[in-house]
């Protein structure tokens, strides 16, 4: 190496005495060799706080307990159910035997409530109600009910085929009637609305202490259809017939329109709509005749199933004061052979209709007639007073399947003791919270049905 790179030999003799101080080098050319290069200042270390670990966030579910209400619990018999469903998974069902469910959740959560039929499958009635963790009982009850209103107790009774001579005659023989329903109107084949009505007899009637509510009778499908169909025409005939029942200082209107087709039952609602809407602007009450149904239970044959099929159950009952339910014909020359009204088929008839309509709204209409069958012609059974029934004696032999008697004559031919089960019906009333009940027709009854009632 030159001298002119090379160490000095002052510098040479320094570290020398720097290796032997330190006693970690042998000689000045070790300490050449392992001179370290200059050292640099460790960088700051910032050392963290300690911290305690925390849990995983949860969030806790709340049960909630969900009870029917009575109202929903009367719908709910013969094996009828509700379904509820959280979050779109089924959680359970409600029904009369078991009215409560316990459900969990987070948050407020909508809840789905279905009705089932008796074989388990969904029905139209549902609504959604929300359910929140912050109560933890909540009342199942559909949303347009009217909680806590009381029935008016009424006893009515259609009239026909008769004068008003006879019609007061009927009236004095059936004293616990409290209103009277004469067939003063109806709607031909042409879609017109004819007939009218007699001031005296609503005049005597309320001097009897009977409210009148005359009725429009129409059951002819075309000629409904040419009704219904022209918008302008069913308001005119709306409007004509309030009016009418106005002028003869009636207390009301019946509306016993009944065979519209599927097709025209958006425009019969209109119908019923408008026509409520103009009795209430003079006090006047509004009753429907509501043909029956029931989940397993249609009028037949099919081509006529829209007799029961086709009326909107829930805005009709929501457009009157009083939802007639005719509890018959279960079994007629269409559908031989049987009773007119077995207890048991009127009650799943009850449970079906209270899902669209509140008990104190019902008044249950009850049949004042049976029939006598002829087993060679079946299909044309004979209508018979039920006043008159027990004028006809015979075989009696308890039906279970229909939980009234059957009675066979000497001449073969047969009947169902319809007049021992009336007040079976009427029962119903009672037990179900009806606003009453109705008889079709005076003429056909028999005076000790009066007698006898409360």
């Amino acid at each position: 190496m030159s001298g002119g790179r090379g160490v000095s030999g002052r510098t040479r003799a320094a570290l020398l005495l720097v290796c032997v101080l330190a006693g970690s080098c042998s000689d000045a050319a070790s300490a050449q060799r392992t001179v370290a290069p200059a050292a640099t200042a460790a960088p700051e270390t910032t050392v963290a706080p300690e911290t305690t670990a925390l849990p995983p966030v949860t969030t806790r579910s709340a049960a909630v307990v969900l009870t029917l209400h009575t109202i929903e619990r009367l719908a709910t018999h013969g094996g009828v159910r509700i379904a509820v469903s959280v979050a779109d998974q089924r959680a359970g069902t409600l029904d009369d035997a078991s009215p409560s469910l316990e459900v969990a959740v987070t948050a407020p959560t909508p809840v789905r409530f279905t009705y089932l039929d008796p074989d388990g499958a969904d029905t139209e009635v549902s609504w959604t109600d929300t359910i929140d963790p912050a109560h933890p009982h909540v009342t199942v009850v559909q949303p347009w009910r009217q909680i806590g209103a009381t029935p008016d107790r009424h006893v009515l009774a259609w009239q026909s085929q008769g004068d008003t001579t006879e019609f007061l005659a009927r009236l004095a023989d059936a004293p616990k009637v409290t209103v009277t329903s004469p067939l003063w109107w109806s709607i031909d084949a042409e879609g017109r609305l004819l007939g009218g009505g007699d001031e005296a007899y609503v005049a005597a009637s309320h001097e009897r202490g009977v409210a009148v509510w005359p009725a429009v009778q129409g059951i002819d499908a075309e000629g409904l259809h040419l009704l219904l169909s022209d918008p302008e025409r069913r308001s005119e005939t709306a409007t004509a017939l309030s009016a009418a029942a106005e002028a003869l200082g009636a207390d009301g209107v019946n509306i016993d329109v009944e065979g519209f087709r599927n097709e025209d039952a958006e425009s019969f609602t209109a119908f019923v709509e408008e026509i409520a809407a103009a009795v209430r602007t003079w006090g006047g009450v509004t009753s429907y005749d509501l043909v029956p149904r029931s989940d397993r239970w249609d009028v037949t044959p099919p081509e006529l199933a829209f007799w029961s099929t086709a009326p909107q159950r829930r805005r009709l009952a929501a457009a009157v004061d009083y939802t007639m339910l005719m509890a018959y014909d279960q079994h007629n020359q269409f559908r031989p052979a049987g009773p007119v009204a077995s207890p048991a088929w009127v009650e799943e008839l009850i449970v079906y209709a209270l899902r669209f309509a509140d008990p104190h709204t019902v008044i249950l209409g009850i049949p004042a007639y049976g029939r006598i069958w002829n087993p060679e012609q079946l299909d044309a059974p004979r209508a018979m007073a039920v006043g008159s029934m027990a004028q006809h004696t015979g075989v009696r032999t308890p039906d279970p399947q229909f939980g009234v008697d059957r009675i066979d004559l000497p001449d073969g031919r047969f009947y169902w003791a319809e007049q021992d089960v009336v007040a079976d019906r009427l029962a119903l009333v009672d037990s179900y919270g009806l606003s009453g009940w109705a008889v079709w027709r005076l003429g056909l009854d028999d005076p000790a049905l009066w007698a006898a009632l409360p």
